[in-house]
């Protein structure tokens, strides 16, 4: 079995194919495409730590939200947050168009500032914001999920009141992003890391 951790760059989509945009499997040498798969979704802005494989099972079992698998996400966002925010994350969002609440979620505001402090790591659609209002209230978090609706982290801001302007993830289960890898770079899990995982998906 084959094992990678990539840090996915902006620009690109967690899927093998795609017919609209470049995908993280190019980022890989051909003969390896072909049995690789991106363990999960992050979206095309979105960066950061993403497992790569070829273990089906390994991917199905911390994939199910029934394995209580985290994964951490480093965000910034605009607005200012509150002590109702904390809370609010703590017993589960209401989402448009999905029946139940979210699991309930960890998020830990880490400090605050403009908009025009982080203009160097906006997503692309977000920097028509910086001619309106540079400096427009932001503050970093960290936020932990169990699940993984599409644009779950993007909504449950949303949700609070708040926009999110830069996102990546900096954990997957008893993983961290390596930071020595720059966008777009990737290198083999070590066995131990292989271990931690496997547990953490009960196998």
């Amino acid at each position: 079995m084959t094992y990678y951790m990539l840090n996915k760059p902006s620009g690109c989509v967690s899927a093998r194919i795609d017919r609209e945009h470049p995908t993280v499997m190019e980022l890989f040498p051909e003969e390896e495409r072909k049995t690789l798969f991106p363990l999960g979704r992050l979206d095309k802005n979105t960066e950061g730590l993403l497992l790569v494989t070829d273990d089906g099972k390994l991917n199905r079992r911390l994939l199910d939200p029934e394995c209580h698998v985290e994964k951490k996400y480093h965000l910034w966002a605009t607005g200012v947050p509150t002590v109702e925010m904390e809370a609010a994350f703590a017993r589960g969002l209401w989402l448009k168009g999905i029946p139940q609440p979210t699991r309930p979620a960890r998020f830990e505001v880490l400090k605050t500032g403009q908009l025009q402090d982080i203009a160097p790591i906006l997503f692309p659609s977000r920097r028509g914001l910086l001619e309106d209002d540079p400096e427009m209230p932001v503050f970093s978090a960290y936020l932990w999920l169990t699940e993984g609706k599409r644009h779950q982290v993007k909504r449950m801001l949303e949700a609070v009141g708040s926009c999110v302007v830069a996102l990546r993830r900096v954990g997957f289960g008893p993983l961290t992003l390596d930071e020595t890898l720059r966008p777009g770079q990737y290198r083999t899990l070590r066995e131990e890391e292989v271990r931690l995982l496997r547990e953490a998906a009960g196998l």
